[in-house]
């Protein structure tokens, strides 16, 4: 069984940037269109229907007020409301778009980037998740190098 979970966007930010037509973070405009490439979506973790479905694009900080680089960038979410990510383990829906995590250790240093290969996902992230000092890992688009979603060990 998997020893992490890989956690999406808040549903409150997901929510105020959908009605207030606003970055909850920064107050950007957000900028809606239909999906032109697979995302994915930072709230239900899986790849948008090009030509499709509609998203929304905002900027977004996956860290907290204590980050000294808080790295804002762009992330799309699905202009309707879907069910948010839940779950232990990788998310199938990020299966066969390209990723690729980093870790964040105790002394805010940042690991080296490494390529997610598809199908051994798990394990990688259980391997890299398993440092001492390891706080926790990001997954990023490995093309366009946005932030896609956090991951955290979970007690077994």
């Amino acid at each position: 069984m998997a020893t992490f979970i890989v956690r999406p966007i808040a549903r409150e930010i997901a929510t105020q940037a959908r009605q207030s037509r606003q970055s909850p973070q920064y107050g950007h405009p957000v900028h809606q269109e239909t999906a032109r490439g697979t995302g994915p979506c930072r709230q239900c973790l899986r790849a948008f229907t090009t030509g499709t479905e509609d998203r929304i694009l905002f900027t977004y900080t996956p860290f907290d007020g204590t980050s000294m680089l808080k790295q804002p960038g762009p992330i799309f979410i699905h202009a309707d409301e879907c069910q948010a990510h839940d779950g232990i383990g990788y998310p199938d829906g990020l299966r066969g778009i390209p990723v690729v995590a980093q870790v964040y250790f105790d002394d805010g240093t940042i690991g080296a980037t490494r390529p997610m290969l598809e199908g051994d996902e798990s394990s990688q992230l259980e391997a890299m998740l398993d440092g001492p000092r390891v706080q926790f890992a990001t997954l990023r688009h490995a093309e366009a190098g946005c932030f896609i979603a956090r991951v955290e060990r979970v007690a077994v």
